[in-house]
């Protein structure tokens, strides 16, 4: 933004950690709403979003999660929020139609840890598999911020469990797949979105090398993305997980504020609506319920190579 103002107002940002915790973004969504900002680029985690939304829309700020993925996010008709990425009906599908093909015949096993966001999309998945005839011999749910798996794991061995959908917080399921490959469980894993976390890969360390999970495709490949890339780069950063997503949030921001020429939150969600917005991502658009639309789709496969991210398929 030219000199840091937009519509003659300087941009100020303000940093909030909700850590994933429900009890806590609800208390960060009433302490912004005292004073209320533009926008909320975030919150991160679903069940944060979903929790902090109706604060936010009853105080007319408008609402932009770069990483929410929870279909509730959007199915709870508030006009001013939006996301920057897919939805989990949408990854739970994809898991099915994978295992489905690259492990048919085999015996499927879900371990998920509780939350909005594994619950939802375990249950997506399972309906998938389901529909293609395919039922999981076990479903197991595991404590989060636990220090052994151990007990999950022996479970998962018993029952013959030849391919795992894991879902779950990068920590969580990072810990699991280390723990998983000490004991020698020769079950293949496949995932989601949040083993793009740094934290999954410090975590699992070896365990994570090549393991499928769904994520947007590599932004940092696409042309339009280059510029970020390199101020981001420039501060000492490197734009990793959900990083261009939420700077493909403010553009759409900025841009609705342009074209509303106001900082009123139903006004710039209406402009943001109106026609196309270019972001670093390309082009997109967002329906009524606010879900982006891209030329490109929402997911891809993904996995960690050698530390660095990198497509499959």
């Amino acid at each position: 933004i030219n000199g840091n103002t937009l519509l003659g107002h300087k941009v100020n940002i303000d940093l909030f950690d909700d850590s994933c915790t429900k009890s806590i973004a609800e208390g960060v969504a009433m302490k912004l709403a005292e004073n209320p900002p533009s926008v909320v680029i975030g919150h991160s985690c679903s069940g944060a979003t979903i929790i902090s939304a109706p604060i936010y829309a009853k105080h007319k700020i408008l609402q932009i999660t770069p990483a929410s993925t929870n279909p509730k996010v959007t199915e709870m008709g508030i006009s001013t929020l939006f996301r920057m990425i897919g939805r989990d009906d949408l990854q739970g599908k994809m898991a099915a139609q994978r295992i489905s093909e690259r492990h048919a015949g085999q015996r499927v096993g879900v371990l998920f840890f509780p939350s909005e966001y594994s619950e939802g999309l375990t249950q997506t998945a399972i309906a998938a598999l389901e529909q293609r005839g395919i039922t999981p011999v076990a479903r197991v749910q595991a404590s989060p911020s636990a220090s052994s798996y151990a007990k999950e794991i022996a479970a998962l061995m018993q029952q013959n469990v030849e391919v795992l959908y894991l879902v779950g917080g990068g920590l969580d399921c990072g810990i699991f797949l280390r723990q998983a490959r000490q004991m020698e469980a020769t079950f293949a894993v496949i995932s989601s979105d949040t083993l793009v976390s740094g934290v999954f890969l410090q975590t699992a360390g070896q365990a994570a090398e090549g393991v499928p999970f769904t994520f947007p495709p590599e932004a940092t490949q696409l042309p339009t993305a280059a510029s970020a890339i390199e101020t981001i780069r420039a501060m000492g950063q490197e734009p990793v997980g959900y990083t261009l997503l939420a700077y493909a949030a403010t553009q759409v921001w900025i841009e609705g504020v342009m074209r509303a020429k106001s900082f009123d939150a139903e006004q710039i969600a209406a402009a943001v609506r109106s026609e196309p917005v270019l972001t670093i991502l390309g082009e997109v658009t967002f329906d009524g319920k606010g879900d982006i639309r891209t030329a490109y789709p929402a997911f891809a496969w993904h996995s960690w190579k050698d530390g660095k991210r990198a497509p499959l398929d």
